[in-house]
């Protein structure tokens, strides 16, 4: 509200008051549309706070109809020799297990030089090729050396520059004891090294070295070897300690040699199971919660004409009413054909007062050791129609949808609510612009009133002082 303060300064009259008092009574009008604004803001609030609920309800529901979320598997060994990892798509099963060789990769050293810095090449004025070729890998690496680079510093940093599948090292054992120590990146039998100096017979001689034939200027310091374990007597061969295509579904990472045979168990994960169960069960009772607060009702003195301001935003909506109602019909639906057909037969109950699930975690357990297929056939059906969490999960998808055309419930009431605001604020708006024109006028008409009066007051001022000069010079005459 604007305050005219300069009306009456002319005429005397506190018009800047009169003003202000019918501002405030034009836009008190106003008041019922912010109320109404304000109340339909905190709907749509409240329904935010719903579609949340019903995202997380929704997800957890989703993830307890799939047939991988039931799969999945653990595994135990009874070694440190090898670990595993499993996935849904491992068979439960126990396996006899012997690590008999863990895969290398080829480490090969020159002899004893002198010095770092001294050139080991011939002096030709022109550059020599170092390959180092291995059967793992498709492109050799290729360095060009100059004179200058046969030395072993000037070799490693060749070698290491290219970013191959070789790494150079420097071995001082003494002051005049150098070696040069070349590693294999990767393991295998395939990481065998071939060293060819071409262009350079003198250096060749130094650090050549042929894998084929296992001779050369190099010794070999650990040999490349691929990993072998055997399965239940089947002997598996890899180049690599991590094996991942031996057992479906199960990776293996060999760790040392085994001293004996060793067991890898592989069973349904119950644990893992339970706690997706679990996780539905929480976002169902969040969404309980979250339903309740929207809806509370605070009861007022009788005779009272006004709600508790207390009272839930969407307390008595009927959109909330239906939600509820078919959250309370899948809850009651039993499944048919299968050992399971309502929840409670798996520990899982709701209490009467609260609405609350709660979990019995022996209950559940029993049957998740028990009957795991049975329990996977409550929830997940035939993944279409059937299945306690493949219907919850379609009834909440049509609830939450936002597709043109099949939009569900939420978006539906959002979209009403958001049609009403934008009503609200173009009444707003208009009623504001109606206020602004009857103020304006109002202004006009008290300038006017203002100026007149002023104009009055003039006047009368000076009549009374003519009068009053007269009469004193009527007086003065007389005398």
């Amino acid at each position: 509200m604007t305050t005219i303060s300069n009306l009456g300064v002319g005429s005397g009259l506190d018009l800047a008051t009169l003003y202000d008092n019918l501002q405030t009574a034009e836009e008190a009008r106003l008041t019922t549309i912010t109320d109404q604004q304000t109340k339909y803001q905190s709907q749509l609030s409240a329904y935010g706070k719903i579609q949340s609920a019903l995202t997380t309800l929704q997800t957890a529901s989703a993830a307890l109809a799939k047939s991988s979320t039931w799969n999945s598997t653990s595994v135990t060994s009874s070694t440190t020799s090898f670990s595993a990892t499993s996935t849904s798509d491992a068979t439960v099963g126990s396996y006899t297990m012997n690590v008999q060789q863990l895969a290398k990769g080829q480490v090969l050293m020159s002899g004893a030089i002198t010095s770092n810095s001294t050139q080991l090449g011939a002096t030709t004025g022109t550059t020599r090729t170092l390959t180092i070729a291995q059967a793992d890998t498709d492109t050799p690496l290729t360095v060009t050396l100059s004179d200058s680079d046969t030395t072993l510093q000037g070799i490693a940093d060749a070698i290491n520059g290219a970013n191959g599948n070789v790494t150079a090292t420097i071995v001082k054992a003494s002051d005049t004891d150098y070696r040069l120590m070349l590693t294999s990146k990767t393991t295998g039998a395939d990481s065998a090294m071939t060293v060819t100096v071409t262009g350079d017979d003198t250096l060749q001689s130094v650090i050549g070295y042929d894998s084929s034939t296992s001779s050369g200027a190099l010794s070999v310091q650990t040999a490349a070897q691929d990993a072998i374990v055997t399965v239940n007597g089947v002997s598996v061969q890899r180049d690599s300690n991590t094996i991942s295509d031996a057992l479906p579904g199960v990776t293996l990472t060999l760790n040392s040699v085994s001293s004996s045979d060793e067991t890898l168990t592989v069973a349904r994960a119950t644990d893992s199971n339970k706690t997706a169960i679990t996780n539905w069960v929480n976002a169902y009772n969040s969404l309980q919660s979250t339903l309740s607060t929207v809806t509370k009702y605070v009861a007022v003195d009788a005779g009272s004409d006004s709600q508790s301001t207390s009272n839930g935003a969407l307390v008595g909506d009927a959109n909330v009413r239906s939600i509820q109602s078919q959250l309370r019909s899948q809850l009651s639906t039993a499944q048919s054909g299968g050992t399971y057909a309502i929840m409670a037969q798996l520990g899982i109950t709701q209490d009467p007062k609260t609405g609350q699930l709660v979990v019995d975690d022996d209950k559940l357990t029993a049957a998740l050791s028990s009957d795991p297929d049975a329990v996977t056939n409550y929830f997940v059906g035939d993944g279409s129609t059937t299945g306690f969490a493949t219907q919850m999960n379609n009834t909440l998808t049509s609830m939450l949808s936002t597709t043109s055309g099949s939009t569900g419930i939420i978006q539906n009431a959002e979209d009403s609510i958001n049609n009403i605001l934008s009503t609200l604020s173009d009444r707003y708006d208009a009623m504001q612009s109606r206020i602004d024109a009857t103020m304006a006028r109002y202004k006009a008409q008290f300038t006017a009133l203002d100026t007149l009066m002023s104009q009055l007051t003039a006047t009368s001022n000076y009549l009374t002082s003519q009068f009053s000069s007269s009469s004193s010079s009527s007086s003065s005459s007389s005398s």
